[in-house]
């Protein structure tokens, strides 16, 4: 009977308790779009005294309730509070920057006698779509120096840097040997471009796609129709690109360097 006293007074006791029911904080948003947090909380037997809100350890939002009005926010680099939309349970946040992105925390407090605290946290990352599809190219000077048609994609400007790969008919390519990366593309105000090459063999005809992700927010590829001519002593081959993004076909001539030279053979030979 007392282990049973004990173990009810113990649940009676957690009951009263301050505590966090629920932190939400949304994992991206796009730059430019509205941020809404949410903390949800029950008092137990205690009275509310604060609510508050920090970036990176550093303080933006408070709600007391003994002042009028009161909510107040802070001024931090990148975090523009609504306050008409703001309350004990609830931060917005207006059009959000590159610099928005940080570690959230929300930590309620009670008043006197228990001034017991709870806190909660999220981190979230402010992402910087590409107003453009991924460009998919030829590498003139790669195509001069062996049997493989070089072809290059580059991504839009963006933040984080997007995500490149490769399709061969339909199957992602994983041979490295096949892929070329390179460094980063840097641009003003932090936005990135990422390239990534593939060497594709001569002798068929086949569709190669190319597809950019930046988180899970976006993602759009370009395909292009890759075949050789007829001419078997050159290595010209006809290119067409088509991004998902555009309506247009572009059609692009990819001449190596044995080709111009059949070209000057064929030239020296009728002089």
């Amino acid at each position: 009977m007392y282990f049973f006293f004990a173990v009810l007074s113990l649940l009676v006791r957690e009951s009263l308790l301050l505590r966090i029911v629920r932190v939400s904080v949304p994992s991206y948003r796009v730059r430019g779009q509205q941020a809404q947090f949410d903390c949800d909380y029950e008092l137990g037997g205690d009275r509310l005294y604060s609510v508050k809100w920090y970036r990176d350890n550093e303080e933006f939002y408070r709600y007391m309730p003994k002042y009028d009005p009161p909510q107040h926010a802070y001024k931090i680099d990148g975090v523009k509070v609504d306050l008409s939309k703001s309350n004990d349970r609830r931060v917005v946040l207006h059009q959000v920057t590159l610099k928005s992105s940080g570690l959230y925390r929300c930590e309620v407090s009670a008043e006197a006698p228990s001034f017991e605290s709870a806190a909660g946290e999220g981190r979230m990352e402010v992402i910087y779509l590409p107003r453009e599809g991924p460009r998919i190219t030829g590498n003139e000077q790669e195509n001069k120096k062996e049997d493989f048609l070089f072809l290059n994609c580059t991504s839009g400007r963006s933040y984080p840097a997007a995500v490149l790969s490769w399709d061969i008919d339909g199957e992602k390519v994983t041979d490295k040997n096949l892929l070329v990366e390179y460094p980063l593309i840097q641009h003003s105000h932090g936005l990135l471009s990422a390239a990534l090459g593939l060497r594709v063999p001569t002798g068929r005809t086949m569709q190669v796609r190319c597809t950019a992700r930046v988180a899970p927010a976006w993602r759009e590829g370009s395909e292009a129709v890759v075949g050789n001519s007829q001419l078997a002593d050159s290595k010209e081959a006809m290119l067409l690109v088509r991004s998902s993004g555009e309506a247009s076909t572009l059609s692009i001539m990819l001449l190596t360097l044995s080709f111009l030279q059949l070209l000057s053979s064929l030239i020296q030979s009728e002089t």
